[in-house]
């Protein structure tokens, strides 16, 4: 059955994979980059150079990302895609509300290069570990205390922890010890953990300061992992989300009982994609170069 066809949701990455390669060619693609271009961030330059080193920058990598997850989003609808829910996964939420028509691309990218300027200050790091449960890690976190924090809850046994230097390395022996495997990620800070709390308090004001639409489809929380229609609601989840733990998981099994049955990858890499089939059968994950030929 192809894919346009299907019950389907669109699912927007975070910083994980930065983009390889411009994205299709989009208006709203054209007008974004300008946009960068003009905060003093050429990313299209960036890109198009294979300027890795910088684009893996917090503060170069957000914004590339949105920008490339947004054009792939206009080039998908514009092969006849027929969206039905949204959910994005950390800055992925972001993108998830413009394509839910609650901000516009402008207001997003605003935001996400003061987010993303405003999160690469604070020294940190994270790491994946997996074939350990949600609970044990949690555990292992409280044990070592404020210093470290269950950031992403991305599968039945994949975790991602984000602190402080020593006390993620704490973190990670432990892990080891009861039989977990760590992987260090590429990222700089301790992203949704509680070190973020003036970060987040930090963006509070423009974020508040924008208008958010009522929905054009429903939009799937990572902070509440259910489904959320209501804007008001939607700004107040944004505004804790710098510091909240990313319940993709949770956010899966929305989209299980929604009846979404496909799902498609907007934006570089396929993380999600990975993700969701080991979370469930019960949709069919895709990736945006899958969902675009048919």
């Amino acid at each position: 059955m192809p894919v346009k066809k299907r019950k389907i949701a669109f699912l927007f990455p975070g910083q994980g994979r930065i983009p390889q390669g411009l994205p299709p060619t989009s208006d709203v693609g054209g007008r974004l980059f300008k946009l960068a271009a003009e905060r003093g961030l050429p990313l299209q330059e960036w890109i198009t150079s294979g300027s890795l080193d910088l684009l893996h920058r917090t503060e170069y990598a957000q914004p590339a990302v949105l920008i490339d997850s947004l054009a792939k989003e206009e080039a998908l609808r514009g092969n006849g895609v027929k969206l039905g829910i949204v959910a994005g996964h950390s800055l992925g939420e972001y993108t998830a509300l413009v394509s839910a028509g609650l901000l516009t691309p402008e207001e997003a990218l605003l935001v996400v290069i003061e987010r993303g300027r405003l999160m690469a200050r604070v020294e940190g790091g994270m790491a994946a570990i997996v074939k350990l449960p949600v609970e044990e890690m949690r555990a292992i976190c409280g044990r070592i205390g404020s210093g470290v924090a269950v950031a992403n809850y991305n599968g039945p046994r994949q975790v991602v922890i984000s602190g402080e230097q020593k006390a993620l390395k704490e973190a990670v022996a432990a892990a080891e010890q009861a039989g977990g495997r760590a992987i260090p990620l590429r990222v700089s800070g301790p992203f949704h953990s509680p070190l973020m709390t003036e970060t987040q308090a930090a963006l509070v004001p423009q974020i508040e300061s924008l208008s958010f639409n009522p929905p054009s489809v429903p939009v799937v929380s990572s902070v509440s992992g259910e489904v959320e229609t209501d804007p008001v609601r939607l700004k107040t989840l944004l505004l804790t989300q710098i510091t909240a733990c990313v319940r993709w998981v949770d956010v899966v099994n929305s989209l299980v009982a929604s009846g979404v049955t496909c799902a498609v990858e907007v934006g570089p890499g396929e993380i999600l994609t990975g993700l969701g089939r080991r979370i469930t059968s019960q949709v069919q994950f895709v990736t945006f170069k899958e969902a675009l030929d048919g």
